[in-house]
């Protein structure tokens, strides 16, 4: 379907989020005011984005037995990308999902990566920690159920976890092993919230999805890691399915990303 951009703040301050522009009359209307309703299960920022439930779920690192700690050798950047190390560092920090690291016995290193369009990526390279890391067996859905789900229904939502996996905070006692270095004067910084490239992060992000929506999944919710969808067979039950679901996110602090997610997506046979 069409996209059409809804505003749940204000002319000075715009949050937005899409609808289908297929909507009309009585669905359209009640549709956005759930959205408005349930404006606070969404983040437009880091700072809406408190992180969830350490009694729901905490991300751990356990040792393979017999692994030692390895702490990488600084590497060498041009004084432009080190700006660019600079301008990510600030951010996270600022979003507190980092912290500065004394004394850490695992130190991996700062990566670039060219994204699609050109521009670099600041990711970091956690190869060893991740050698010396278990495999969490936790079983994760099939993509292809998440499409066998959507048949036979009239109507469904697509949302999306905001910085999914920073929304889980790293188990206290497992933090500093995520220690990362930064070139020049940067420092040594550790992850305070869960970031991508952990072994087993997407099985702890699974984890927590299906803690929260567990009686919902199967019904009119599927999940695949931080992609959901809830799905009715009749338009008239997706205000109350969407209801339910923001209910769970509300309850557990889970913040979906407003401009991914498409509300109100009709099928037509």
């Amino acid at each position: 379907d069409p996209l059409e951009e809804i505003n749940l703040g204000t002319v000075e301050n715009k949050k937005v989020t899409y609808i289908s522009k297929l909507l009309q009359g009585e669905l359209k209307e009640e549709l956005i005011r759930v959205l408005h309703e349930y404006k606070d299960c969404f983040a437009w920022d880091y700072n809406e984005m408190p992180g969830l439930d350490r009694g729901l779920v905490e991300h751990r690192l356990p040792m393979i037995p017999g692994k030692k700690p390895v702490k990488k050798s600084p590497r060498r950047f041009a004084p432009e990308v080190i700006e660019k190390i600079k301008e990510e560092i600030e951010r996270l920090l600022k979003a507190k999902f980092i912290r500065a690291s004394r004394y850490a016995e695992w130190i991996s290193n700062v990566v670039l990566v060219i994204k699609k369009n050109g521009k670099l990526k600041v990711c970091i390279d956690f190869r060893d920690l991740n050698t010396a890391t278990p495999k969490d067996e936790y079983p994760m859905p099939i993509a292809e159920t998440m499409i066998d789900a959507v048949a036979g229904n009239e109507i469904m939502s697509l949302l999306d976890g905001y910085s999914g996996y920073n929304q889980i905070y790293i188990a206290a006692n497992d933090v500093s092993k995520t220690a990362f270095r930064c070139p020049g004067a940067l420092g040594v910084y550790e992850w305070v919230m869960m970031p991508f490239g952990l072994k087993n992060a997407g099985a702890t992000y699974q984890r927590a999805m299906n803690l929260i929506f567990h009686d919902l999944i199967g019904k009119f919710v599927q999940v695949y890691n931080d992609d959901i969808i809830v799905r009715s067979k009749r338009k008239e039950d997706h205000l109350c399915h969407l209801k339910l679901s923001f209910e769970r996110m509300r309850k557990h602090g889970l913040k979906m990303n407003p401009l991914k997610c498409a509300f109100g997506i009709l099928f037509y046979c």
